[in-house]
């Protein structure tokens, strides 16, 4: 699509050793993580600490969402193999969180984990009240609903059903393929979670066009957008994420591995950001994608897309 229209950048820039106190500077910062895959979520280094034996290579680029989905069926579940390794990950990932001084965590877990727990969402439900409990003291962690929107709308119904009546999540997140899918079968259970006071989001535009995004907010109505990207090619699009106070949670380690776009330097993030639009930056696959929100502050600055100011107010109406 070329440079979004009104793409601007930073006029103060940090150089050199001076970088060295700048990622000190972020990593104090207090953050927000609100688009994270929390099975997906440890970072490698860590993940090893537990399962020294695991082999994962971790590629630098993949062949689009496909070649993402390829890699999770044939490396990361050779790994987690149990309900033990999915809480062992799940875990990980919230423990790197803290290290990396993220206060909150919203993170999305897939209700198809139930295949390591004998198919039983009532375990799943369990197993995340156990880490909302266990981590309570450390971390506001708000679970996410997770469900694609490949799975059977039927079986989707039942299971985030149970999970909205619990009490113990959040939100929705409708997740997955972005392009030609049918969406409208998920409208009532938007409707259910926010009659039950959950917030609501959906991936859309980091391959799809503005359209599809103006298509989904109309269906849905969301609090919020994981990705939204491709809304920067568009003022009508903008305008209306604006108009409809959106926020988009955006992911731009991600959007560069996946091949969404080519570079940080020309990342349509900018632009979405001086539209007015309230973003947050955030982790998304953190062992899918190796970078910690201290990393991708540290390289947005780098490569002059943001100064350390606008990070941190990008972090403190995250958090708000």
């Amino acid at each position: 699509m070329g440079k979004p229209p009104g793409f601007t950048r930073p006029k103060n820039v940090v150089k050199g050793n001076i970088m060295d106190n700048v990622r000190n500077e972020l990593h104090k910062l207090k953050k927000a993580d609100l688009h994270n895959h929390l099975s997906l979520g440890p970072s490698l280094s860590s993940l090893k600490k537990y399962y020294p034996n695991c082999n994962l290579v971790i590629p630098k680029q993949y062949n689009g969402l496909e070649g993402m989905i390829d890699f999770i069926h044939n490396n990361i579940n050779n790994v987690m193999t149990t309900k033990t390794d999915v809480i062992k990950f799940m875990e990980i990932a919230i423990e790197d969180c803290i290290a990396d001084n993220v206060v909150l965590l919203e993170a999305s877990i897939d209700i198809n984990l139930i295949r390591h727990f004998n198919e039983s969402i009532e375990q799943l439900i369990e197993v995340v009240e156990y880490l909302k409990n266990r981590y309570k003291s450390k971390i506001n962690f708000k679970p996410d609903i997770g469900f694609n929107k490949t799975d059977s709308i039927e079986k989707v119904y039942f299971n985030a059903t149970k999970c909205i009546e619990s009490g113990v999540y959040n939100g929705i997140d409708l997740y997955g393929r972005e392009n030609n899918m049918k969406l409208d079968g998920f409208v009532d259970l938007f409707n259910l979670a926010k009659s039950k006071g959950l917030k609501t989001k959906v991936h859309i535009g980091e391959f799809s066009d503005p359209t599809s995004i103006e298509n989904a907010i109309d269906l849905f109505r969301p609090m919020e957008i994981q990705h939204g990207i491709k809304a920067a090619y568009s003022e009508k699009t903008m305008s209306k994420i604006l108009n409809e106070a959106i926020r988009l949670n955006i992911c731009p380690q991600s959007n560069i591995a996946l091949g969404s776009e080519l570079s940080l330097s020309e990342h349509p993030i900018r632009t979405l950001y001086d539209h007015g639009i309230n973003i947050s930056i955030n982790t998304d696959d953190r062992i899918l994608f190796g970078a910690s929100l201290t990393d991708q502050f540290e390289d947005l600055i780098r490569n002059h897309v943001f100064t350390i100011n606008e990070i941190k107010d990008i972090c403190e109406k995250s958090i708000k």
